[in-house]
């Protein structure tokens, strides 16, 4: 073909050292990589874009061709040392350079060979595809292209994945695209890994077959947001409140009973030793089970601020007024008929 004063052609010799991984990937199907396949020696190659500086045109695509020209630079002893994420990063700076110009093209030829030699099959096919359709009809390499894309398609397989809830599908270490969705993927085994906001994460180890579609359905938990206890914890608190309430009323009914029948016995000159026995018993019973009910009261309190309660953030108001506070009474009541309330408000 014939080259540009201003642009250099692509390597080929990255194109058929990129193309024969391809086949040899192609004879391995599965996971197995061809790090072990002895390649061909490089012969040096010119940048797609030159290095040599630019002439002088007057146009002002001038500048961005010297920039991208100095990042080809970079790249290509990255590539041929087999550097091949690190070229891909210099590669992509210059395209991005390049966005306008109307040989940008040229450089998804760089980058198809990079993604190619990293096993990223898929991105390499979609680039080669990107520039059949933008190189124009009068490249000579076009037949060389298509020749690679008819190689690099049958390492291909059709991934599907389904899920649940709407999230990121994620191949290995790369994202695909927003699932539920269909993508064209190297075969080989692979990591599928589906995430979604407030979900818990799915992965999946898969075997994708050349030429073959597999679905994959993901179903994801929700993760908990609770940052309280549980309201049964609240239940079990009020429960426990209203029986040590219970029996320390009812102790505190017999200590008045056995008081009065010692009084009534004393009145009688009668022994009242067992009576005062029995009215000290049941004044600590009554003592202790008022003590346990004001505990349990003020736990039961707690829990009932710090609790998650089903909805009560959709139906909280964003703001409360005044009379959104709240508040508890702690009735105490001791033998004799004496008596306080401890009344808290939030």
């Amino acid at each position: 073909m014939t080259c540009s004063p201003v642009l250099s052609c692509p390597p080929r010799s990255l194109r058929w050292g990129a193309m024969a991984i391809g086949v040899s990937a192609s004879l391995t199907i599965g996971s197995q990589r061809v790090a072990n396949a002895e390649e061909p020696e490089p012969s040096p190659a010119s940048p797609v874009v030159s290095s040599a500086a630019p002439e002088s045109t007057g146009s002002k695509l001038d500048e961005p061709l010297a920039r991208a020209r100095a990042l080809v630079a970079i790249a290509e002893p990255l590539f041929l040392a087999g550097h091949y994420a690190a070229a891909l990063a210099e590669y992509s700076r210059a395209y991005q350079i390049l966005d306008g110009h109307p040989r940008q093209y040229w450089v998804l030829h760089n980058l198809a060979a990079c993604n190619e030699r990293l096993f990223r099959y898929d991105l390499a096919v979609e680039q080669y595809e990107e520039y059949l359709r933008r190189a124009p009809a009068t490249e000579a390499d076009r037949a060389e292209v298509s020749a690679i894309l008819r190689t690099l398609r049958s390492l291909l397989a059709t991934l599907v994945v389904e899920s649940s809830v709407a999230g990121e599908v994620w191949l290995d270490d790369r994202r695909l695209g927003a699932a539920p969705g269909r993508w064209r993927a190297p075969a080989g085994r692979h990591i599928v890994e589906v995430r979604a906001p407030s979900y818990e994460s799915q992965r999946r180890e898969v075997q994708l077959d050349p030429g073959q579609l597999q679905v994959n359905r993901f179903q994801l938990q929700r993760l908990s947001t609770s940052t309280g206890p549980p309201p049964a914890y609240f239940w079990i608190a009020v429960g426990l409140t209203g029986a040590a309430t219970v029996v320390g009323a009812s102790a505190g009914f017999a200590t008045l009973s056995a008081r009065e029948q010692g009084r009534e016995r004393a009145a009688l000159y009668l022994d009242t030793q067992a009576e005062a026995e029995r009215t000290r018993h049941w004044a600590l019973a009554s003592d202790a089970a008022f003590g346990a009910a004001v505990l349990f009261g003020a736990t039961a309190s707690v829990l009932y601020f710090v609790t998650d309660w089903p909805n009560s953030r959709a139906s909280e108001p964003p703001a409360r007024g005044p009379s959104a506070h709240r508040s508890f009474d702690v009735a105490l009541a001791a033998p004799g008929g004496f008596g306080a309330t401890l009344r808290g408000r939030f």
